[in-house]
């Protein structure tokens, strides 16, 4: 059964579509991980404690990671993780470099609220956007 389903998977996988590459600039803003899929196991994620924002403009950008606060703002480190998407045959590919190393994400599928991506170690994380959680300290 559990063959089957690998089998089943790798089908659906292989029928999708590549994402557009104007559709990217979707990805503008925050983040936060949904679900990581592995050989080892899946992951839900019910409550995350950094974010990741991405800023992207003509097929370039950088991600951070950020933490939200309760009071609806965020702190964050100075690190920038700087990309380029490169629209391969088959995929849209992000290629991260900076002085130490380089590695990539494939984009699997985009829509507003969500978004999903494969690393070369084969996990496959879904993200959904995030949406800050304030507490109202003014209460009457």
């Amino acid at each position: 059964m559990k063959y089957s389903l690998v089998i089943l998977s790798l089908i659906l996988l292989s029928c999708t579509s590549k994402p557009d590459l104007e559709d990217v600039e979707k990805l503008n803003g925050f983040w936060e991980i949904e679900k990581a899929e592995t050989p080892y196991g899946d992951k839900s994620y019910q409550m995350n404690q950094m974010v990741d924002y991405f800023r992207i403009k003509e097929n370039k950008g950088f991600r951070k990671k950020m933490q939200p606060s309760l009071l609806g703002n965020y702190q964050s480190s100075k690190n920038r993780e700087y990309f380029r998407i490169e629209d391969q045959k088959d995929s849209l590919v992000f290629i991260y470099e900076n002085d130490f190393d380089t590695w990539t994400e494939t984009l699997l599928s985009i829509e507003d609220d969500q978004f999903t991506v494969r690393n070369k170690q084969n996990f496959i994380y879904t993200y959904k956007r995030h949406t800050p959680k304030n507490i109202d300290l003014d209460e009457k």
